[in-house]
């Protein structure tokens, strides 16, 4: 697999400090995988998806945020340096698919990512759900990638 050192050059230290922060678990997923991996040209990073099995670890400077309108989908957006980060638990009806991130992580520098099969998923849904363009585009990419 190959590993695309400036995009981990540039999370890296945001993602150790936020481990700092945290303090329990967490695992990156979204986008971010898929610059890392080499899947997504890296030019810019809009932010970094976190997911968190435990939303008591969530640092309470953290904003909570409702996602698409729907109260139950809540995540919480911390700024560290130039880099959003939005932090979430498992929304209801979601569990599976959360429990599925924590599964067979890529682990680079004690940092846990999601693989690419459940980021694949995690499109998938995003797509079904709320027709996003962007993971339309991503999908197309992870499957031409696997190919």
């Amino acid at each position: 697999m190959n590993i695309n050192k400036e995009f981990l050059k540039i999370v890296l230290p945001v993602l150790t400090e936020l481990k700092q922060k945290l303090k329990g678990d967490f695992i990156v997923f979204g986008s971010a995988p898929l610059y890392l991996f080499g899947i997504l040209e890296f030019k810019e990073l809009n932010d970094l998806d976190i997911a968190v099995k435990d939303e008591s670890i969530i640092p309470s400077e953290a904003k909570l945020v409702i996602f698409e309108n729907n109260p139950k989908q809540k995540l919480y957006k911390l700024q560290l340096g130039d880099i959003k980060v939005d932090i979430g638990p498992a929304w209801p009806g979601r569990e599976t698919i959360f429990d599925q991130m924590f599964q067979n992580p890529i682990i680079i520098e004690g940092i846990k990512f999601a693989n690419l099969d459940v980021v694949q998923e995690w499109k998938e849904l995003m797509v079904k759900e709320y027709g996003r363009q962007k993971d339309k585009e991503h999908l197309e990419k992870i499957k031409s990638h696997k190919a």
